[in-house]
């Protein structure tokens, strides 16, 4: 079951222990990103989220990575669109010493003006070698958040970074650090004193920051109204993506996980089998959700030969209305990783910490624990589950994105197949 203590500034603190593991993951959640971001503060949270591990290192004298490696720990994070995630873990016999390292988080930025500067170089770095602005991901969120923060990439641009500085990076994290943006979150093999020991130390600090952040997207004029024309930029490579809107007051998050599975999860999964196995269309088959408490987006997409691309297209709506119109087969819904190896999140304590941290306390699911979270999947009838795809895959809700030769695609061919053939 999970429990949860408070430090004495409010901070939470959750944990979902397990004796037998041999290890310990201490997570803080800060729930901050590019969806909470102004235009005038686009990278501002990747930027903190750096400078901050910086600033844990020079608050230990530099010798951070030293006693990390000494005790065989890791310590490190991840921006999303709407949150950061602080880790670190190792041998549960060191669980007071990270407790001290990742507590330092909560310490005010005392970097140099040329400490920063560093780390902006480093980050522009980051931004030209991931390349995210060229990739088809990037123009899809351009299309289907257009006009909100979301069509912005976590790291903001170059010129973005320009404009922040040691001042500002620390005025922001005054306003975002509070009990009600920020959490951490404990697996793995656990006594009461460590997490005594960790609540003192969280609760040291003085965190009066009182901008509060609601996991609530803004939700584009045209969601849910889409336009049937396919969007296309201009690549040396052909790369599809289809991606639906959807109402998250109309189905449950555990629904959406069972459809994405049936969809594209394993290897039996129809798109799989029919356009890759049996065609050789494309080689790998990729698939995201991205969900807030009021909306999320559903996607698939593949990358494949020019020469492949309208019959691919075309198999690809005939199996995207089958499914929308009920024809969904019990043999191909994929319960058994949420019910019947359910109970193997316990043996992974990074994993058990994601999915419980972020389900239960991001996007507010409220599990109670492991056995409360299997039972919401095997609720989920097929009948339930063919209700959720129609409600999902429906064609107003769908955008199609794609990177190829402008010049070689015949754009009003594609459209018909994706928009008027089914």
């Amino acid at each position: 079951m999970e429990r949860k203590i408070t430090a004495r500034n409010g901070i939470p603190i959750y944990s979902l222990v397990n004796k037998n593991n041999h290890s310990f993951y201490i997570s803080m959640f800060l729930k901050s990103g590019v969806l909470y971001e102004t235009d005038d503060e686009c990278g501002i949270t990747h930027f903190l989220e750096h400078a901050v591990i910086r600033n844990v290192n020079k608050l230990m004298d530099g010798e951070l990575y030293a006693v990390l490696d000494r005790h065989g720990m890791e310590f490190n994070a991840s921006t999303y669109n709407e949150m950061v995630q602080f880790y670190i873990f190792g041998s549960d016999k060191y669980f007071n010493i990270a407790a001290e390292i990742i507590s330092k988080i909560l310490s005010p930025i005392i970097l140099s003006s040329e400490e920063i500067e560093t780390e902006r170089k480093r980050i522009k770095a980051e931004i030209r070698e991931v390349g995210d602005k060229s990739s088809l991901a990037y123009f899809t969120a351009k299309e289907v958040w257009r006009d909100t923060s979301l069509s912005r990439p976590i790291t903001g641009s170059i010129s973005d970074l320009s404009r922040i500085g040691v001042r500002r990076l620390e005025d922001y994290r005054r306003r975002i650090f509070n009990s009600d943006n920020l959490f951490f979150y404990i697996t793995g093999n656990v006594e009461d004193d460590n997490l005594s020991y960790l609540s003192e130390l969280i609760g040291s600090y003085n965190l009066d920051g009182a901008e509060i952040h609601e996991n609530k997207a803004k939700v584009p004029s045209t969601f849910f109204r889409r336009d049937k024309e396919v969007k296309i930029k201009n690549a040396d490579f052909t790369k599809i993506r289809y991606t639906f809107d959807v109402d998250m007051s109309r189905v449950s998050s555990a629904e959406l996980d069972l459809l994405y599975d049936y969809m594209l999860g394993g290897y039996n999964s129809e798109f799989f089998v029919e356009l890759s196995e049996k065609r050789g269309l494309f080689y790998d088959l990729n698939g995201s959700v991205e969900r807030y408490l009021n909306v999320a987006t559903f996607s698939l997409s593949y990358e494949l030969k020019e020469s492949g691309l309208y019959e691919a297209a075309r198999m690809t709506v005939e199996l995207l209305h089958r499914y929308a119109t009920g024809g969904l087969d019990t043999s191909r819904c994929m319960k058994t990783g949420y019910v019947d190896n359910a109970y193997m999140l316990y043996d992974d304590p990074r994993e058990l910490n994601f999915i419980f941290g972020y389900e239960n306390h991001i996007i507010d699911l409220g599990y109670s624990g492991i056995e409360d979270r299997i039972q919401a999947y095997r609720e989920i009838s097929l009948k339930r589950l063919c209700e959720v795809a129609a409600i999902v895959l429906d064609p107003r809700n769908m955008t199609v994105t794609l990177k190829g030769n402008k010049k070689k695609i015949d754009k009003e061919r594609l459209n018909k197949i994706l928009f008027c053939e089914v």
